[in-house]
């Protein structure tokens, strides 16, 4: 049979930004003898990130798991999910990227349970460094193979892979099977490479009892920048455990090439010890020394194949939320679900705490620690000290939003996407609000109830910011109508996030922009907003012997559409809000608002 020798040089590219480079260092030059009927095969490893679990079943029906609700005690309550994580934290866009570092592969070849050929080396960027003695390729006869690339955090014994549990995060591995090599005299085979573990990510989200925290670096991270922070009050600065109970988490898993299937070879017990400090995106725009409201925190762990999320349990070791302790209380993740190599999960936890109020005396307090004490208020916003009232202004008897059809604010809503997208309050200068409440009925009223609860002031801030003076009770923005759902009613703020200094509020619920909402206008389109839990937001009113909203409300926010200057109204309905764009003209009811 003939003899061909072949230069295997620039056989082993790599792909980076979506281009494959050629390339390896001259000193790894060799020449190998191929025959006819034989193909020197090369490679391509791209690294793949991790991806959203596709189905997160119950464990009573095969559909989405829904929260549980689980009761930590001293008016704490936890709501639990386990749901697949689409929350990319770096580069969410990307499938797979190129090999940031070098990294030392090892590649082997089978036929059925036999190796045929094996190739170790360093891959770096564009280049291939083969190990010394090593070739550039595997020389390999024409037929159809297995193909198996891992880097070193993977042990292999024959057709067995072993991993670690402490190389969960760090060990990857994939397979490549049924690949035909009938080229000579050579041919490429890709690699996608896979994390060998899951990746579990813990979100505690704050719905309505936010931390003071205040910002301490920025960090980046590919096309995004971080901002770390911590809780100003040290009290506030909770520790918890991720935790399981003895022999319940794998610590080492095999995989079985030729069976394709994970055995656990040791079972252990899981303990990381946590501090919740968190994370926010668009960290630039924020200061040393700016004081946010943390609605979450994020931290990842990693798990082996097989291991069962029901096994996880969360402890708080330190801390409290508002004089109450959570040292002691546990939560648990509530559905059992084996993860995947590669796969991402979130363990929402949602804690909410029971509703405070605001009283006649200026104090905010529980019902039940206050019982001779007489609540005005629901308090919704702890840590800006915002509640809204208990009933509606004048009985809830309907009134015009003002006898002045012209623009009233200084920058009105023109579109959804300014709408849903962050802070937005009527502009009109505070001196001139307080004295133009006789041409604005529902302002005038608002501002009048303290007449009726016997708490607060009859005047309005002038400083020209657009905030209200403490203790002045007032007709809420979109946003402060929107949060009350948020903090009585579990409607869901798109962001649950961080906000920026003591009085702005740059949250966002976008989300809620209509599909094909215009550039400009409102005509024709409304927003469909998601239902509430109605049960438990009437409660935090009718618990203090008040009456919940219900019917249509003004808001201060103002909108222009085309010529004419309109005004937002909120419907309250059995199983949550609507949205309408009105006439000031037109009728509606006041529940005011107060700072105190």
């Amino acid at each position: 049979m003939k003899i061909i020798n072949i230069k295997t040089t620039f056989l082993l590219p790599v792909i980076f930004a979506g281009l494959i480079f050629t390339g390896c260092s001259n000193e790894n030059i060799v020449e190998e003898k191929v025959q006819e009927g034989m193909g020197a095969v090369s490679f391509t490893i791209s690294e793949k990130d991790y991806e959203p679990a596709e189905e997160v079943a119950s464990t009573r029906a095969a559909v989405q798991a829904k929260p549980e609700i689980q009761d930590l005690g001293d008016g704490l309550q936890a709501e639990v999910s386990l749901e697949p994580d689409t929350t990319q934290v770096v580069e969410p866009k990307a499938k797979t990227r190129a090999i940031y570092t070098p990294t030392h592969y090892t590649i082997q070849a089978y036929q059925g349970s036999v190796k045929k050929g094996e190739l170790k080396g360093t891959f770096n960027g564009s280049t291939f460094t083969p190990d010394a003695g090593q070739s550039n390729s595997i020389f390999l006869p024409h037929g159809t193979y297995d193909f198996v690339c891992f880097n070193d955090k993977v042990s292999v014994n024959g057709t067995q892979f072993t991993v670690n549990r402490t190389d969960a995060a760090t060990a990857r591995f994939t397979i490549e099977r049924n690949v035909v090599i009938n080229q000579d005299p050579k041919q490429y085979v890709a690699f996608k490479m896979k994390h060998a573990g899951a990746r579990i990510v813990p979100s505690i989200q704050f719905i309505n009892c936010p931390i003071s925290g205040e910002y301490t670096q920025v960090a980046n991270a590919g096309f995004f920048s971080f901002a770390f922070y911590k809780a100003i009050n040290p009290a506030e600065r909770l520790k918890y455990t991720v935790e399981s109970s003895p022999n319940k988490i794998p610590e080492t898993v095999v995989y079985d090439f030729i069976t394709k299937s994970y055995s656990s070879s040791a079972m252990g017990q899981l303990s990381i010890a946590k501090t919740v400090e968190g994370t926010i995106s668009n960290a630039n725009s924020i200061q040393v020394g700016d004081k946010v409201g943390i609605y979450q925190d994020f931290i990842t762990d990693y798990l082996l194949p097989t291991s069962d999320c029901a096994n996880l349990k969360f402890t708080f070791t330190f801390g409290d939320l508002y004089g109450r302790s959570l040292v002691g209380k546990t939560i648990t993740v509530p559905t059992h679900k084996l993860v995947e190599a590669n796969k991402s999960y979130r363990v929402v936890v949602k804690l909410i705490m029971g509703n405070m109020y605001l009283f006649k005396d200026g104090t905010v307090g529980e019902l039940a620690k206050n019982p001779t004490k007489i609540p005005i208020g629901v308090v919704i916003e702890p840590y800006r000290r915002i509640a809204v009232a208990l009933n509606d202004a004048d009985n809830g008897t309907p009134t015009i939003w003002s006898s002045s059809l012209l623009q009233q604010s200084g920058q009105p809503i023109t579109n959804f996407s300014e709408m849903f997208t962050g802070f937005n309050v009527s502009t009109a200068s505070m001196s001139a609000y307080a004295s133009s409440t006789s041409s604005d009925p529902a302002r005038k009223i608002a501002l009048e109830y303290y007449q009726t609860v016997g708490y607060g002031n009859n005047y309005y801030s002038s400083d020209g910011k657009g905030d209200y003076a403490p203790n002045t009770w007032f007709v809420p923005t979109l946003s402060d109508f929107l949060r009350i759902g948020v903090s009585l009613g579990k409607f869901p703020n798109s962001t649950d996030n961080l906000v920026v200094g003591s009085s702005k509020d740059n949250s966002s619920f976008r989300y809620l922009i209509p599909t094909n909402a215009p550039g400009t206008g409102f005509s024709g389109i409304f927003p469909s907003f998601p239902s509430m839990d109605m049960t438990r937001f009437n409660k935090a009113f009718t618990d203090a012997g008040g009456t919940a909203p219900s019917g249509n409300y003004w808001v201060d926010t103002e909108c222009k559409d085309a010529s004419s200057y309109l005004q937002v109204q909120m419907t309250v309905q059995s199983i949550g809000y609507s949205l309408g764009i009105n006439s000031k003209s037109s009728y509606a009811k006041v529940r005011p608002f107060i700072r105190y």
